[in-house]
């Protein structure tokens, strides 16, 4: 998830630290979750978006088009459930597994296009 923070907090011209006492956390905080390092709770969510005057959506980068309305598959289902199931430390486990997949996903992706751009170049 790609949140909207610091653009919108940029187009505003607040600093990262009006944000925060705004909002009630530390700098650093809100660096992290700029950094995507970090995620706002539900109600931190709801606390920027009320201080840069924009939606929860805006925050979280939500549009209609957003892929998180279709159903589950049975093995995102599965990982919803055991995610639920768990303790907060196996979800903080979970969430975090699961960010460095996608990650590293995105990025051998990305490899493998611009390689294929380079072979298609010469």
């Amino acid at each position: 998830m790609e949140l909207a923070i610091k653009e919108i907090r940029k187009k505003l011209h607040l600093s990262q630290s009006e944000l925060a006492d705004t909002v009630g956390v530390s700098m650093r905080t809100v660096g992290s979750w700029e950094r995507g390092e970090s995620f706002p709770n539900a109600e931190q969510v709801w606390n920027c978006a009320l201080a840069l005057g924009c939606s929860p959506n805006e925050i979280l980068s939500w549009d209609e088009s957003d892929r998180s309305h279709e159903p589950l598959s049975d093995d995102e289902q599965e990982i919803v459930d055991n995610y639920r199931e768990s303790t907060p430390q196996w979800r903080q486990n979970i969430a975090m597994t699961a960010r460095a997949a996608a990650g590293e996903s995105k990025e051998t992706a990305e490899r493998d296009v611009s390689a294929t751009e380079e072979q298609a170049a010469v």
